[in-house]
């Protein structure tokens, strides 16, 4: 789109959508009261809310009250029973399609997404674009480089489509706004993902003009670089040439949709030969923003990826989100927190330590407190009532009366061999300060709880060669846990817990490691590594990886 009609239709969109959410954070508790009464009154003549009372509730605590936390377990039986015969179990609205992730038992969850769902996934999307082209507007001066899942991604018995909402929403985008994109929508439907990746850099290499990256996981980007440098020959000579044989093992719509965007570039292959190490920032010099998840273990690949963009690139963080809903979204570049959607979904908090000792004491959006960590548990019009989300944040401010959160880790990333519990927050920050003290890189790394052993193993992928003394970087791992977390001081010093060990692993460990989780049932485009874990957890045996 032209740049001035770009700005209108940001403005318009503007007094749409932001101006409700920025008198609505004025007054919280109103807002949230509002958005359970009109979520219950929608669904008071379903099953669920049938059996549980929906039409006589009046407030959050008759709420609480009547209906009990739930999991997904607890609601697939009426998912499941709504999928297959149409009756309204869980929703007065049959889904649309279905949104996958990984469930903790194995098997996967099939998320509802009604077509009212699918209206609040687009107007937090149309929201979260002005808020982006407000933080930084030069981003949206060229093309965009995002990737997101399949709008379909398989079916299900009952007939109904498996898919991303991200990628429903890219397919239903204007055409005048997709125009920006690099990508066409069947690109996410690859299967192959060594050839998704080696199909988006040969598309993208077409352009110089790239300004914006979007992806919700930053190792989603080191991973195209490996692809990059690694396949640099076969990238060159496609540009030279024009042609690009890897095209064949593609499906024949995709493939259909790919060929119109190859073509000739002798430039842009000479500078794949004849540039040094190929990043972000020697071929797309103008990148000028790029959003995705900053928080938990992402940290670690984004001060990794920061290394290979251009000078003063701004990093947006994506937001709170999962397949369930979208829970933040961040109002500024380069900060940790973002603004609930207060709006859409009605909000719950438990304490983390009175949660994780068998309390259930539930708070509201309105009654949060700064240094203290939270367990979330949402109600959304997609029929997730009292849904335990098993994440953990923690506030980062407020934006007029309503908290500003920051996620910081999923809750099962606890880890306890002689009473030190361990979270995967202080591990990360621990890593990472270890890391910048060493200036060292971390691609990837994962903490093991070994229960024979009572010990902590180390297994940390090596970055080009460049390592420091293992001795060294353990002793600031170690030094940096006993000063968050008391207990894993008192054990250490006391030996119960003995000394923190360390494998070196070899450079595309972390990428196998994902692999794994994918194969397990993790989404790819959405994977969140756990990197403090027991052995038996573990998806793959990582000693197969060490370096000799």
């Amino acid at each position: 789109m032209a740049p001035f009609a770009f700005r209108v239709r940001m403005q318009a969109i503007g007094l749409r959508y932001w101006l409700p959410v920025a008198r609505d954070a004025r007054s919280p508790r109103d807002a949230q009261e509002r958005v359970l009464r009109g979520i219950l009154r929608v669904n008071e003549r379903s099953q669920f809310g049938a059996e549980h009372s929906f039409a006589a509730i009046r407030s959050a605590d008759e709420y609480r009250a009547s209906v009990p936390v739930q999991d997904y377990d607890s609601l697939r039986p009426y998912i499941d029973r709504q999928r297959r015969t149409g009756d309204a179990a869980l929703t007065s609205e049959n889904p649309v399609f279905y949104a996958q992730t990984s469930g903790s038992t194995g098997r996967p969850k099939y998320i509802p997404i009604p077509r009212t769902a699918l209206r609040t996934h687009r107007a937090e999307q149309a929201l979260f674009t002005y808020l982006q082209y407000h933080a930084c507007p030069a981003a949206f001066d060229g093309k965009a480089l995002g990737i997101m899942g399949a709008a379909v991604e398989g079916t299900l018995d009952s007939g109904h489509h498996v898919g991303s909402v991200s990628g429903h929403l890219y397919e239903s985008l204007p055409s005048s706004l997709r125009a920006r994109f690099v990508l066409p929508p069947r690109v996410s439907t690859i299967a192959d993902y060594e050839l998704k990746y080696l199909v988006i850099l040969r598309l993208a290499l077409a352009f110089r003009d790239i300004t914006y990256l979007g992806s919700p996981n930053p190792s989603t980007f080191l991973r195209l670089l490996d692809v990059l440098n690694d396949r640099r020959d076969v990238l060159a000579r496609s540009l030279e040439t024009g042609t690009f044989p890897e095209i064949d093992a593609l499906d024949g719509d995709v493939k259909s949709v790919v060929l119109p965007h190859i073509g000739t570039d002798r430039a842009r292959a000479s500078q794949l030969r004849e540039q040094g190490p190929l990043t972000f920032a020697n071929l797309w010099p103008d990148i000028k923003l790029v959003t995705t998840w900053t928080g938990g273990a992402c940290g670690i690949a984004l001060d990794k990826l920061r290394q290979a963009l251009p000078p003063g690139t701004r990093v947006m963080e994506l937001g709170y989100q999962s397949t369930e809903c979208r829970g933040t979204m961040a109002l500024e570049a380069e900060t940790p927190g973002g603004l609930p959607p207060l709006h859409h979904h009605f909000f719950e908090f438990v304490e983390q330590e009175d949660w994780d000792d068998g309390r259930r004491r539930c708070l509201g959006l309105h009654e949060l407190e700064q240094g203290r960590r939270y367990y979330v548990i949402v109600t959304t019009a997609a029929g997730l009532y009292r849904y335990f989300m098993n994440d953990i944040v923690e506030l980062t401010g407020r934006y007029r009366d309503t908290p500003l959160l920051r996620f910081v880790q999923k809750g099962k990333g606890v880890t306890n061999l002689t009473g030190e519990k361990l979270y995967e927050a202080q591990v990360i920050e621990a890593v990472q300060a270890a890391a910048r003290r060493c200036d060292f890189a971390v691609p990837f790394f994962v903490l093991v709880a070994d229960e024979e052993r009572t010990s902590y193993h180390l297994f940390l992928e090596s970055d080009a060669g460049k390592r420091p003394a293992a001795s060294e970087f353990l002793a600031v791992v170690d030094e940096r846990l006993g000063e968050l977390n008391i207990e894993y001081h008192s054990k250490r010093a006391s030996g119960r817990l003995a000394p923190l060990t360390l494998t070196w692993l070899q450079h595309g460990a972390g990428e196998a490691y994902k692999t794994a989780c994918v194969r397990a049932g993790q989404r790819e485009g959405q994977f969140k590594p756990v990197v403090l874990q027991y052995r038996r957890q573990l998806p793959l045996p990582i000693e197969r990886y060490a370096i000799a």
